[in-house]
């Protein structure tokens, strides 16, 4: 097992070549994401945010549709 924190491990993860453009947005895809945590953490679960109606997304006229998540790894979400 690793002494390094989750963010020290997680933070050293070369992004630069995954991040895509969407407009003025640069991000990173969620599965491409996903796969490097379980690539460190196997054990670690996400859980959908759902809004005040049910829904599993937001809509913000600038940005587009949002889905926000809830992290899970060693304990700590």
């Amino acid at each position: 097992m690793s002494n390094k924190s989750t963010w020290e491990v997680l933070s050293h993860i070369n992004i630069n070549e995954k991040t895509e453009k969407k407009d003025k947005l640069t991000y990173l895809s969620w599965a491409w994401a996903w796969t490097e945590v379980q690539k460190h953490y196997p054990a670690a679960t996400y859980e959908i945010c759902r809004n005040e109606q049910g829904l599993p997304y937001i809509y913000d006229p600038l940005t587009g549709f949002m889905v926000f998540t809830k992290v899970t790894i060693d304990g700590i979400t």
